[in-house]
């Protein structure tokens, strides 16, 4: 008796046996995918205790940036002293599970820790999924050098502007005085000056900071371009990074209950 094969068949067996094979185009993981790299990277960090000069880069915006983040991760692995990389958001154009592993794929080339908040684009198909697997939870907060890191998403049109994206009530709850703790520094994509973040919303979400002992600065992505503003009278420096594509990140550093900040291009 002949066996016939459908070559359509084997060329799908073939496909099968890629450990590479995507299912679809909005799968949020495969067999090679990271997970939970803001955890792992926290805890490799540590808590920063006797660390009194806290130095760190802000990136963000790397999506189609490969070539550049490549770039990026050299020059950081370049320059003595930093203690941790934060990329604010949109790591993704489409929100692909692929675009997503190619960037922390250059990034895990990094001699220091990394962590990510989440950006607009990455909230796009299934994004959000899949950053929640391979980064995790969308709003945390780290402990470094007696400085707490708030991470949070600020992308109100992604949820159309539902009233409760910044959560508010959650930024108050984790900048609360605490043992160890001595100063705040805020960190997402969305700064409150742009029309992608609730209007409804800014007045308490600037006040929240303002209100709070010890907050040093707020601290964004999203516009692709530098920006040093002052939205009301507290002092509290916003500043927006340029984009991993402009081929510029900012050095910040932290000492003696003050930030500063650098540009620095690569």
């Amino acid at each position: 008796m002949r066996i016939f094969i459908v070559p359509a068949l084997v060329a799908m067996m073939g496909l099968l046996s890629c450990n590479n094979f995507e299912y679809s185009p909005n799968q949020v993981f495969d067999k090679n995918s990271y997970r939970d790299i803001n955890a792992g990277n926290l805890k490799r960090l540590g808590d920063g205790k006797g660390d009194d000069t806290v130095r760190f880069v802000l990136s963000g915006d790397t999506q189609r940036s490969r070539d550049e983040t490549v770039r990026f991760t050299k020059k950081v692995n370049d320059m003595p002293g930093i203690d941790f990389v934060v990329i604010a958001g949109d790591i993704t154009e489409f929100g692909v599970l692929q675009e997503m592993e190619w960037i922390s794929r250059s990034l895990s080339k990094l001699n220091v820790p990394y962590v990510a908040v989440i950006g607009n684009h990455d909230l796009t198909s299934r994004g959000r999924d899949a950053f929640i697997n391979m980064f995790g939870p969308l709003n945390y907060s780290f402990l470094y050098g007696g400085v707490k890191f708030v991470c949070h998403d600020t992308n109100s049109r992604e949820h159309k502007f539902d009233g409760n994206t910044p959560d508010i009530p959650w930024l108050k709850a984790e900048m609360q005085p605490q043992a160890g703790v001595s100063n705040f520094v805020g960190i997402s994509h969305v700064p409150p000056n742009s029309l992608d973040f609730d209007e409804k919303l800014v007045k308490g979400y600037t006040a929240a900071f303002a209100e709070t002992p010890g907050f040093l600065a707020s601290l964004h992505a999203h516009t692709h371009n530098y920006d040093l503003f002052y939205p009301d009278d507290s002092g509290i420096p916003y500043l927006t990074t340029s984009s991993m594509g402009n081929e510029e990140f900012i050095l910040a550093t932290i000492i003696n209950h003050k930030i500063s900040f650098e540009r620095i291009q690569f």
